[in-house]
């Protein structure tokens, strides 16, 4: 139930009303005000009051949305038992007022009828089967040896009671009224441990107190009226009404929590690892034999209450068995989660290591000697940081930082380990802080080896972005090239002047010698940060800075060296090229590139017209 509810509860306009009723009428009574029948009047009329009042609150109940369909039957079955106990009452006040001989406190039979079938259709309600989750064989088990632990507990309470002096002379029907209330006492605790351990209640915690307790006050006036243990018509007119008085608090509270507590959740402490319920019914059973042997002595009473704390610490014992057994069953599924564990990071991939905050290792799995060849012994208490390469350690530095500052950061990245044998091997770490976590306190990283993944990538790439036959850039990479030029450069496209005729004279196998022959001359005439590519066939490009002059010169030293005959398989080959340089915005598309090529093609008619 919320803290707000249950604050509320005490400002409630019903419940102060009926606080204040109860104190008023059974303060009277304790009081002893009027004559002894006055009171037996005054307590007849009562009776019918709070019998219509426990209905219409039981029948308010009922009408709650969402209540459960088993909690709807206990209030119904609370608002026909008030109905009985109406009918009862009513022929108990009728017989008071018409009788003058009455002065004693006596229940007419029609009346003790009529509570008794009432309290069984409450219990009916009350007892009938739940629809609970399904659980095993043990906590079924466990189920029952804590309802048989209370319930023995209860038994031996009600067994002291009903051998007390006095009972035997009571009378069989006053005898049977006291064995009622008694049992009545011993479903409500049944129902009461049922609901609390199952987790299914058709009522709260909040209203479950003053109906149980009404019971047991009920049980108790059953008990003690008919021995005669209570003097004076005042006092037994206010056993017997504060009950009914009592049992109001049950339905009103239920009204102010709705469908909240209705699961059993609020009934024990489901937090703790134990109950406390066993002891605390062995501890009533020894508690009521002390009592009863210092008042009464060892007699009937003595013996039924010591073989009730018999059979109770027997029930006890085999609860404590019961734990044992579950006990070694949890300790051989911890072992078995134990030897799994240790068998998957023994055969793991992935390295699954631990850090503290300061990056040394707490916890690092045997993958790490397979895969960067350090032993398990040698890893631990190193620093993760020392094996990362400073390149990536400085790009990732950051990250890091914070990643190994504050808890609940995770992160993931690929970086180089340097190997044991001095290589080093690209890891893809998932990091995750779990400082303050029970059990690991630290940065747990899950690292796979993506060496071979990341070379693999990178082969694609240099691939996709150069020329199988000479290495140089393709037209896709020459172009990528451009693009991230942010300012000017100057292009030189060239094209080999009779390169059909050495692939027709000498195959194609010379021609590709001389287009390696070409893209090295290339390579010897650019500079370091100049890009030179094969477009295609025998056209090849180098992109180079904005520096024109710089830029013919490269031309020139181009030209010297084509001039120079080149030695092919053992034989001379002379390659001629025409060259197209322009300069520009590199970032334009293919203009710059489509200049160079129409300068390029002028010169190569001019070289025709004069070769003719």
């Amino acid at each position: 139930m919320p803290p707000a509810v249950r604050a509320g509860s005490w400002r409630d306009p019903v419940l102060i009303t009926v606080a204040v009723s109860a104190v008023v009428v059974v303060g009277a009574f304790l009081l002893d005000v009027g004559t002894p029948r006055a009171q037996l009047i005054a307590g007849a009329i009562v009776g019918p009051v709070l019998d219509l009042a426990l209905t219409w609150l039981a029948l308010r109940v009922c009408r709650v949305p969402g209540l459960p369909s088993h909690a709807r039957r206990f209030w119904g079955a609370t608002g026909a038992a008030g109905l009985l106990f109406l009918a009862g009452d009513l022929v108990q006040l009728v017989t008071v007022v018409t009788d003058p001989g009455i002065q004693r406190l006596a229940f007419h039979p029609a009346q003790s009828a009529t509570m008794m079938l009432g309290v069984l259709v409450m219990l009916v309600g009350l007892l009938l089967p739940q629809r609970v989750a399904s659980r095993s064989r043990r906590e079924r088990t466990r189920l029952l040896l804590d309802a048989a632990i209370l319930m023995s507990a209860s038994a031996v309470v009600a067994w002291c009671l009903m051998t007390r002096p006095g009972m035997a002379e009571a009378g069989p029907a006053a005898l049977f009224l006291a064995l009622f209330g008694c049992g009545v006492v011993l479903c409500a605790v049944f129902a009461g441990i049922r609901s609390g351990l199952t987790g299914v209640s058709p009522m709260s915690r909040a209203a479950a107190v003053p109906m149980i307790t009404a019971s047991i006050g009920l049980a108790a006036a059953s008990v003690l009226l008919p021995s005669g243990s209570v003097p004076g018509s005042g006092a037994q007119m206010a056993l017997t009404i504060f009950p009914c008085f009592l049992v109001l608090a049950g339905p009103r509270l239920q009204l102010l929590d709705g469908v909240d507590g209705l699961d059993g959740r609020e009934w024990f402490d489901r937090r703790r690892r134990y109950s406390v319920l066993p002891y605390a019914g062995t501890l009533v059973c020894a508690v009521a034999l002390v009592f009863v042997l210092a008042d009464r002595g060892l007699g009937v009473s003595a013996w039924g209450a010591l073989a009730g704390l018999l059979v109770n610490v027997g029930l006890v014992i085999a609860r404590q068995v019961l734990a044992l057994d579950e006990n070694d069953s949890l300790v051989g599924e911890i072992r078995h989660r134990e030897q799994r564990l240790t068998s998957l990071l023994e055969h793991s991939s992935e390295i699954i290591s631990i850090a503290d905050p300061a990056g040394g290792f707490l916890y690092v799995s045997p993958a790490v000697e397979r895969i960067l060849g350090f032993p398990v012994e040698e890893a631990l208490g190193r620093c993760s940081l020392d094996i990362l390469h400073r390149d990536d350690r400085a790009r990732l530095a950051a990250g890091l930082d914070e990643l190994y500052a504050k808890p609940g950061v995770e992160m993931t990245f690929q970086g180089r380990y340097r190997h044991a044998d001095g290589s080093w091997r690209w890891l893809e770490v998932v990091a995750v802080n779990l400082t303050g976590e029970p059990g690991i306190d630290g940065v747990v990283c899950n690292s796979r080896d993506v060496t071979e993944s990341r070379e693999l990538h990178e082969r694609l790439r240099y691939q996709a972005g150069h020329d199988d036959l000479t290495g140089l850039a393709n037209r896709r990479g020459f172009t990528a090239a451009m693009e991230a030029c942010p300012a000017d450069a100057t292009v030189l496209l060239i094209d080999l002047n009779g390169f059909k005729g050495i692939n027709d004279t000498y195959g194609h196998a010379t021609g590709d010698a001389v287009l390696r022959h070409v893209a090295d001359l290339l390579r010897d005439c650019a500079g370091p940060d100049d890009v030179p590519a094969r477009l295609g066939g025998d056209e090849f490009a180098v992109l180079t800075g904005d520096d024109r002059p710089a830029a013919d010169r490269m031309v020139e030293r181009m030209r010297a060296r084509f001039a120079t005959p080149a030695v092919i398989d053992g034989r001379e080959v002379t390659v001629g090229a025409s060259i197209g340089a322009a300069t520009g915005p590199a970032g334009g598309g293919d203009h710059l590139l489509n200049t160079a090529d129409l300068l390029m093609y002028e010169e190569k008619q001019r070289s025709r017209a004069w070769t003719s």
